[in-house]
């Protein structure tokens, strides 16, 4: 049995469909740690003061939906009995998602993957091919398309 599972959420197509996997997987002692990465770019601190959030409109803006995301799912979790923690750190998604897991001590990291063509992975990194080539628990990729 799973007790600490990651669940790397993006707000994609396959979010419901990650988020339901992972709590299916999740006993009566398991906690389910959301994770939300965000755009260093357009990252704010934590601590960062209300007049920062209206100075950068599109940082403030990925702030809310990150913590709207992750108060949703959270919410969808406490509705099954599911115990759960949100976070919404900033930096490269998967390098964020292994160094989570193993400062948390996670035992299962669940993603999402995208269906991409051999040029857009040219082009666009893997962040689920480089989380299970660095991951420090096993990773459970849902591969369904996102048609909830």
């Amino acid at each position: 049995m799973f007790t600490k599972i990651l669940v790397a959420l993006d707000g994609g197509p396959q979010h419901a469909q990650v988020l339901e996997l992972a709590a299916s997987l999740a006993g009566p002692a398991s906690r389910l740690h959301l994770l939300c990465v965000l755009d260093p770019a357009f990252a704010l601190a934590d601590d960062a003061p209300r007049a920062e959030h209206a100075e950068y409109p599109a940082a403030d803006a990925q702030v809310h939906q990150a913590e709207q995301l992750l108060s949703n799912a959270l919410g969808r979790l406490r509705e099954r009995g599911i115990d759960g923690l949100g976070h919404h750190p900033a930096g490269e998604p998967a390098q964020v998602i292994c160094d989570h897991a193993r400062q948390h001590g996670c035992d299962l990291i669940v993603i999402g993957h995208r269906h991409l063509s051999r040029l857009e992975r040219l082009l666009d990194r893997s962040v689920g091919q480089w989380t299970v080539d660095h991951a420090p628990c096993p990773v459970l990729v849902e591969v369904r398309g996102g048609e909830a």
